[in-house]
């Protein structure tokens, strides 16, 4: 590399340095960022202005003088409004979109209802038109977001932008060149992120939520589908195939008769679903005749009943709910028990429908894990509900997204 390349990578590095000290100290003087890094007063003070003209910066005030006494130092601080992020998540039946400052807050959402097997312009459309609502709602400039991040089910690569496949729309096909597809439809160099949805829902909880303090987690996404997103030693992990987390097809009960999305039979995807749940009670509806689930299901028919129904029977302890969620609970802890022998998280965050089971639930899962896990290695692993709930997988893609950029 010749001189002239070395000195703009230089000179690029220490911008970053100097914005990230801001972002993470909130307000600094010259003196104090000087105090700091290994850089002259006039730099810092040319990269500051750069940054103000920019609008990522901004001057707060005066500071204090010196024991030797001379003019009052400026205060500068870090503007969480001088750039927006855009996150999204595409499920079997919504797409979610949130808008953030700087700091990952969340400043206006949008939900769209989506169809199963929506065909794929329908879906860009719907992408782009909460794109430009976001920024309408927000009153923001489209010049002003940093980038967009889109988070799906299935198959995804990361570095390429591709959608290899996704169970919920097979009718896209494979090998989707989504990221492609959505710059086409964004004016200007918006930096556009495309990747597994849980990955995103693990990165906000690592940021944001029950993992800030951990460095090995796995988040788990559980209801109608799941997914899991790994994070190894604070950064993302994808695998060489890009496939890493897809747990929901491991084989938990090869004897199992119901197929799975994915073709094969017995996957933990299968065992722990709201079908499943449904079709437990289903099973054992004649062994508690008394059953509140029994009176509240229209027409008798068990698959009208809402999970919030059956969550409710089961914290007010009926024995049919009970039955159910106890089978439920075993087959998760198998699945945990693979998980924690395989990756050897210090921490487990569920997420999805049965984080609304109630603290009874999380309890049970823990304790029965224990039982099926080696002792010795899951009483290091806790088990534990999101803090972020259904916000997690945009609040992640937005903030992937930021620090994408200050990375």
């Amino acid at each position: 590399m010749n001189k002239i390349g070395k000195q703009k990578i230089l000179k690029q590095l220490n911008r970053k340095t100097i914005l990230n000290l801001l972002r993470d100290s909130d307000e600094l003087s010259v003196s104090e960022i000087a105090e700091i890094i290994n850089l002259s007063k006039p730099t810092i003070m040319k990269i500051m202005n750069y940054y103000i003209e920019k609008g990522f910066i901004i001057i707060k005030g005066k500071g204090s003088s010196t024991e030797e006494g001379g003019k009052k130092p400026n205060i500068f601080k870090f503007n969480a409004n001088g750039g927006y992020s855009i996150g999204m998540s595409i499920t079997a039946n919504k797409l979610r979109s949130a808008i953030t400052n700087l700091k990952g807050e969340i400043l206006n959402s949008l939900d769209v209802d989506i169809n199963y097997n929506e065909d794929l312009d329908s879906i860009l459309d719907k992408i782009i038109n909460s794109y430009y609502g976001l920024l309408d709602k927000t009153k923001v400039d489209s010049e002003k977001v940093i980038g967009l991040a889109v988070g799906i089910y299935g198959l995804t690569d990361y570095d390429k932008g591709i959608v290899f496949y996704s169970p919920h729309y097979p009718s896209w096909g494979k090998n989707i060149k989504m990221q492609e597809k959505i710059k086409k439809r964004i004016p200007g160099n918006v930096l556009v992120i495309i990747d597994n949805l849980p990955r995103f829902q693990v990165f906000a909880e690592m940021t944001l939520g029950a993992a800030r303090n951990s460095r090995n987690v796995v988040s788990i996404f559980a209801g109608y589908g799941l997914g899991s997103g790994i994070i190894y030693e604070n950064d993302i992990s994808r695998g060489a195939h890009k496939i890493m987390g897809e747990v929901g097809h491991m084989i938990i009960n090869p004897s199992e008769e119901q197929e799975c999305a994915c073709g094969a039979r017995g996957c933990f995807e299968v065992m722990v679903s709201m079908d499943r749940l449904r079709k437990v009670i289903e099973l054992n509806k004649e062994r508690f005749p008394e059953s509140v689930l029994l009176s509240i299901c229209d027409n008798g028919n068990i698959q009208n009943l809402d999970p919030e129904e059956i969550f409710n029977a089961y914290r007010n302890k009926d024995t049919l709910a009970v039955e159910a969620l106890n089978e439920i609970i075993g087959w998760f802890a198998v699945g945990l028990s693979n998980i924690i022998l395989i990756y050897d998280p210090e921490l487990i965050v569920l997420h999805g429908i049965y984080t609304k089971a109630g603290d009874g639930f999380l309890e049970k899962l823990g304790k029965k894990t224990g039982k099926v896990a080696l002792k010795n290695v899951k009483k290091e692993t806790k088990i534990k509900f999101s803090e972020l709930g259904s916000k997690a997988s945009v609040l992640g893609a937005a903030t992937y997204v930021i620090n994408r950029f200050f990375s």
